[in-house]
Order: C-alpha cells, then sequence, then structure tokens
C-alpha cells in the first residue's frame, strides 16, 4: 500500500464518524442556536416581574422534566423529542403578542433562532413508528396544550406571557443539556 493509500485510510478513519452520523452532525450548531435563544430570552423581559408573581400561582401544570423524559431513551428519540419541544415553543411565540412588552425586534430574532434550529433538526429527525417514542411525544404534546389552554384563559395577558417565557427559558437550559450529551456521544 503506498504513500497515499495510507493517507487515505487514515483520512476515511477520521471521517468515519461524522460520515456514519452525518444526519445529525450540526447538534454543536444546535447548542450554539440555543444558547443564542436563551440569551435574546433573558434579555426580552430581564428578571420576572414580580407583579406576575400571583399569577404564576394560577398555573396549575405539572413541569415538564425533559431530562426525565430522555433518560432511558435512544439518540434518535432524544432528537425527536427536542425537535418536538422545539416545535411547539416556535408555534406559542406566534400567538398573540399583542399584550407583551418585550421589543418586537427581540421577539422576531427569538423566533428566527427558533426556527433556525428547527431547520437544522430536520436533518436529524427520522420518521420512525416506535411507541415509546410516541408516549414521551404525547407527554411534550400534552405540557403544551396546557400552556397554550392558559394563555387563552389569561387572555394572553403580559404577566401571562412572562409566565411562558420563564417555561421557554426552563425547557431550552434543559435542551442545551440534552443538546450536549447528544452531541458528545455522536
Amino acid at each position: 500500500m503506498g504513500f497515499l493509500g495510507v493517507w487515505g485510510l487514515c483520512i476515511l478513519f477520521v471521517l468515519l464518524p461524522g460520515i456514519l452520523s452525518q444526519d445529525c452532525q450540526r447538534l454543536q450548531l444546535q447548542q450554539v442556536l440555543n444558547r443564542d435563544a436563551l440569551k435574546i430570552l433573558t434579555d426580552m423581559g430581564g428578571t420576572f416581574p414580580l407583579q406576575c408573581v400571583i399569577t404564576r400561582e394560577s398555573l396549575h401544570i405539572e413541569p415538564l422534566d425533559l431530562h426525565q423524559l430522555v433518560k432511558r431513551s435512544q439518540a434518535q428519540e432524544r432528537i425527536q423529542i427536542v425537535h418536538q419541544t422545539l416545535r411547539h415553543i416556535s408555534k406559542i411565540y406566534s400567538r398573540n403578542l399583542g399584550s407583551v412588552t418585550w421589543a418586537r425586534e427581540q421577539v422576531e430574532n427569538f423566533r428566527l433562532l427558533l426556527d433556525r434550529q428547527l431547520q437544522e433538526l430536520e436533518t436529524c429527525v427520522r420518521k420512525s413508528g416506535a411507541g415509546s417514542r410516541q408516549k414521551r411525544n404525547s407527554i411534550v404534546l400534552k405540557y403544551f396544550r396546557k400552556l397554550n389552554k392558559f394563555l387563552k384563559q389569561k387572555r394572553f395577558s403580559d404577566c401571562s406571557w412572562e409566565i411562558i417565557r420563564a417555561e421557554t427559558r426552563t425547557r431550552l437550559q434543559q435542551l442545551q443539556f440534552i443538546t450536549g450529551q447528544l452531541s458528545r456521544s455522536n
């Protein structure tokens, strides 16, 4: 085997892991986008307003623990959960934002980052019919349905949006941890 043959073989071994997991090689970019989205979300509204504490107490929703949800799942199922969570967050921020006090430019930048994250994940998502994935996804779906119902009940008030922003921040932090685990395992 000549020098070029050995060199080619070395390159193949270096690139092989990336080739084998090519559909999800953008998980590190996902982390960067998620971090940027978290920063914009925090900058949008700052600290949680004290006048919204009473409204916060009226949110009777069991917190969504994404860490627990992905604990015993395969990488592909984790990616599905990340994707679905981001999709639901994106849908919520496409709702009636008329009462929010946030700068419109920041809201739009946040929405664009969510859309970009979803686009990047599209290459990772495979449409398989695993029953356990559907069960986990139903937990995510129920959680976001309850958040949407809460927004409607509170007539999309500024405090209800602040609560949604706090919930979103928690979910994005959980997603940051999950995508970090996924990118290390790829």
